[in-house]
């Protein structure tokens, strides 16, 4: 029996050596995520499978990037103020080496929640002078027909983007960095309003995204976050 124990243990270690040695062989992968509450007067637990990324974000805020093993995950939300309630908001495939981030607003039009996934494109401007900035709308408006009204981006009287409605994004463009745009949100092709604005700082080698939330016509309603992320 004694000679059979150490047969047996022998067995368990050349096969533990040999998990090892098969492990070590697969590379490790591991990707980026992040998310942004854009729901006023909420905050929200999130989880990727069973791992929490975010506690408690509260509206306007972002939890910093969490390292997570490159796989397919389920997204969970967890409304703070009624725990019991677990929210099942889709899948996202995280991509080795890429970063992405999720944003999360209110359709006010049809009383629901609204979100969004996207990857961030990390990588430095070509030129060392410059950074890079995107948007994206969180906010509505409607004419009093109905129609909703999209939102256009400019600085000063330079157009950068047009036409965004609830939930769109723009492309990154780069800029010149390490300056101040004074820029201007109006309705898409109208250049007389200009309910809203905002001095945006900026510095080189920088990425940015530019959150717009609330009513597009209204300058007590309409609020601007930027997440940096690098």
């Amino acid at each position: 029996m004694k000679k059979l124990l150490i047969v047996v243990l022998g067995w368990l270690i050349v096969m533990t050596a040999c998990k090892k040695n098969s492990d070590s062989a697969i590379p490790v992968t591991s990707s980026s995520f992040m998310f942004f509450n854009g729901v006023p007067d909420k905050a929200y637990d999130i989880w990727l499978d069973s791992a929490k990324v975010g506690s408690k974000v509260i509206f306007g805020q972002h939890t910093p990037y969490q390292s997570m093993r490159a796989q397919l995950y389920t997204i969970y939300m967890v409304d703070t103020s009624n725990p019991r309630d677990t929210i099942r908001v889709g899948q996202i495939n995280l991509r080795n080496k890429r970063f992405f981030s999720a944003y999360l607003g209110y359709d006010s039009a049809n009383k629901v929640l609204a979100f969004r996934t996207l990857e961030d494109d990390l990588n430095p401007p070509a030129a060392a002078d410059s950074m890079k900035l995107r948007v994206i709308s969180l906010n509505y408006a409607f004419r009093s027909n109905g129609q909703a009204v999209t939102m256009d981006l400019f600085s000063q009287n330079n157009k950068f983007f047009r036409g965004l409605g609830f939930m769109q994004f723009t492309q990154y463009i780069t800029l010149f960095g390490d300056s101040t745009y004074h820029f201007n949100f109006r309705p898409t092709d109208d250049t007389t309003a200009i309910p809203n604005k905002l001095d945006f700082p900026s510095q080189h080698g920088k990425v940015y995204t530019l959150i717009t939330i609330g009513n597009t016509l209204s300058s007590d309603k309409f609020k601007t976050f930027t997440i940096t992320h690098n």
